[in-house]
């Protein structure tokens, strides 16, 4: 009577012996997603913060600013503070207009997301 007792104990343990490591391995995987997106998020927001801070300096060159302006477009979570920044920009000097009709329409696309 205690052998098939006996034989339940050991698949109990024959299963937790495949299903431990397992879901150790499951975690993991999940943990490591997790911090990895987060070390994206925070690269991104480094990027972004870069780009806007390439547009208030002054200084260098009007395509550079276009290009960065351009740039913008890809982070549409910030995409009200863009819109902000494109249309509250005071732009002066050579080739300003160029710049101006980036912005402008940065804003636009910013807009209709």
């Amino acid at each position: 009577m205690s052998s098939p007792n006996l034989w339940t104990w050991m698949e109990w343990i024959a299963w937790l012996g495949i299903v431990i490591p397992l879901f150790t391995l499951a975690f993991s995987g999940w943990r490591y997603v997790v911090v990895r997106r987060e070390e994206n998020q925070h690269q991104q927001y480094q990027r972004f913060f870069e780009i806007t801070d390439h547009l208030g300096h002054d200084g260098g060159s009007i395509a550079s600013k276009m290009a960065a302006a351009y740039e913008l477009r890809k982070y549409p979570e910030y995409k009200d503070v863009i819109i902000r920044l494109c249309e509250g920009v005071d732009v002066r000097g050579a080739a300003a207009e160029m710049l101006r009709r980036e912005l402008t329409l940065t804003a636009d696309i910013m807009k209709r997301q």
